[in-house]
Protein backbone atom coordinates (compact mmCIF):
# COMPACT_ATOMS: atom_id res chain seq x y z
CA UNK A 1 0.00 0.00 0.00
CA UNK A 2 2.75 2.47 0.33
CA UNK A 3 4.08 2.23 -2.96
CA UNK A 4 0.86 2.57 -4.46
CA UNK A 5 0.58 6.13 -3.75
CA UNK A 6 3.67 7.13 -6.22
CA UNK A 7 2.73 4.86 -8.80
CA UNK A 8 -0.81 7.16 -9.02
CA UNK A 9 1.00 10.46 -8.76
CA UNK A 10 3.21 8.91 -11.78
CA UNK A 11 0.79 8.04 -13.79
CA UNK A 12 -1.68 10.65 -13.12
CA UNK A 13 0.50 14.07 -12.89
CA UNK A 14 1.75 14.04 -16.54
CA UNK A 15 -2.09 12.93 -17.66
CA UNK A 16 -3.28 15.98 -15.82
CA UNK A 17 -0.50 18.24 -17.15
CA UNK A 18 -1.37 17.24 -20.68
CA UNK A 19 -4.84 18.07 -19.90
CA UNK A 20 -3.77 21.48 -18.80
CA UNK A 21 -1.66 22.05 -21.93
CA UNK A 22 -4.59 20.98 -24.24
CA UNK A 23 -7.03 23.25 -22.22
CA UNK A 24 -4.48 26.04 -22.17
CA UNK A 25 -3.88 25.63 -26.33
CA UNK A 26 -7.89 25.84 -27.17
CA UNK A 27 -7.66 29.13 -25.62
CA UNK A 28 -4.65 30.23 -27.96
CA UNK A 29 -6.88 29.21 -30.78
CA UNK A 30 -10.05 30.62 -29.73
CA UNK A 31 -8.15 34.19 -29.11
CA UNK A 32 -6.47 33.62 -32.29
CA UNK A 33 -9.84 32.50 -34.52
CA UNK A 34 -11.62 35.98 -32.65
CA UNK A 35 -8.19 38.27 -33.77
CA UNK A 36 -8.98 37.05 -37.49
CA UNK A 37 -12.14 37.31 -37.70
CA UNK A 38 -11.71 41.06 -36.30
CA UNK A 39 -9.08 41.91 -38.46
CA UNK A 40 -11.21 40.45 -41.91
CA UNK A 41 -14.44 42.29 -40.38
CA UNK A 42 -12.07 45.76 -39.76
CA UNK A 43 -9.84 45.27 -43.18
CA UNK A 44 -14.05 45.04 -44.94
CA UNK A 45 -15.31 47.97 -43.04
CA UNK A 46 -12.19 50.12 -44.63
CA UNK A 47 -12.72 49.06 -48.40
CA UNK A 48 -16.43 48.98 -48.55
CA UNK A 49 -15.99 52.82 -47.08
CA UNK A 50 -16.12 55.55 -49.43
CA UNK A 51 -12.76 55.93 -50.51
CA UNK A 52 -11.55 53.27 -49.29
CA UNK A 53 -10.24 50.41 -51.78
CA UNK A 54 -8.77 46.87 -51.62
CA UNK A 55 -5.33 48.12 -50.87
CA UNK A 56 -6.63 50.34 -47.78
CA UNK A 57 -8.81 47.01 -46.37
CA UNK A 58 -5.25 44.89 -46.35
CA UNK A 59 -3.66 47.35 -44.60
CA UNK A 60 -6.02 47.92 -41.88
CA UNK A 61 -6.60 44.01 -41.52
CA UNK A 62 -2.91 43.51 -41.20
CA UNK A 63 -2.59 46.52 -38.46
CA UNK A 64 -5.38 44.44 -36.44
CA UNK A 65 -3.10 40.92 -36.80
CA UNK A 66 0.01 43.10 -35.90
CA UNK A 67 -1.26 44.69 -32.84
CA UNK A 68 0.18 43.96 -29.41
CA UNK A 69 -1.57 40.67 -28.07
CA UNK A 70 -2.95 39.87 -31.65
CA UNK A 71 -1.37 36.12 -30.77
CA UNK A 72 -0.90 34.96 -34.58
CA UNK A 73 1.75 34.58 -36.51
CA UNK A 74 2.20 34.32 -40.30
CA UNK A 75 -0.76 36.38 -41.63
CA UNK A 76 -1.89 36.02 -44.75
CA UNK A 77 -4.70 38.90 -46.07
CA UNK A 78 -6.15 38.59 -49.71
CA UNK A 79 -9.36 40.62 -51.10
CA UNK A 80 -11.39 40.30 -54.20
CA UNK A 81 -13.94 42.37 -56.03
CA UNK A 82 -16.99 40.30 -56.60
CA UNK A 83 -19.54 40.82 -59.45
CA UNK A 84 -22.38 43.38 -57.92
CA UNK A 85 -19.42 45.90 -56.81
CA UNK A 86 -18.86 43.70 -53.53
CA UNK A 87 -15.95 42.60 -52.06
CA UNK A 88 -14.65 39.71 -49.82
CA UNK A 89 -11.96 40.05 -47.34
CA UNK A 90 -9.69 36.69 -46.52
CA UNK A 91 -7.60 36.14 -43.45
CA UNK A 92 -5.50 33.25 -42.62
CA UNK A 93 -2.61 32.85 -39.97
CA UNK A 94 -0.98 30.02 -37.68
CA UNK A 95 -1.63 29.69 -34.10
CA UNK A 96 1.20 29.69 -31.59
CA UNK A 97 1.54 26.07 -30.26
CA UNK A 98 2.51 24.69 -26.94
CA UNK A 99 1.69 21.15 -27.51
CA UNK A 100 4.36 19.36 -29.61
CA UNK A 101 3.84 18.27 -32.58
CA UNK A 102 0.64 20.25 -33.14
CA UNK A 103 -0.46 23.01 -36.14
CA UNK A 104 -3.02 24.94 -36.04
CA UNK A 105 -4.11 27.68 -38.67
CA UNK A 106 -7.13 30.00 -38.37
CA UNK A 107 -8.93 31.51 -40.86
CA UNK A 108 -12.12 34.87 -40.82
CA UNK A 109 -13.65 36.43 -43.65
CA UNK A 110 -15.72 39.27 -44.30
CA UNK A 111 -17.67 40.68 -47.36
CA UNK A 112 -20.48 43.19 -48.28
CA UNK A 113 -21.39 45.76 -51.15
CA UNK A 114 -18.70 48.97 -51.78
CA UNK A 115 -20.68 52.06 -50.59
CA UNK A 116 -21.09 54.37 -53.79
CA UNK A 117 -22.42 57.76 -54.18
CA UNK A 118 -25.42 57.22 -56.81
CA UNK A 119 -27.50 60.37 -57.98
CA UNK A 120 -31.15 60.13 -57.40
CA UNK A 121 -31.53 60.73 -61.62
Amino acid sequence: DSGTALVETVLLVPVAMFLVLVAIQAALWMHADQVAQLAASEGDRVARSMGGGAAAGVSRAQEVLRAPGSGVSAPVVTTAVLPGDAIVVRVSARVPTIVPGLALTVSGSANGTIQQFRSSE
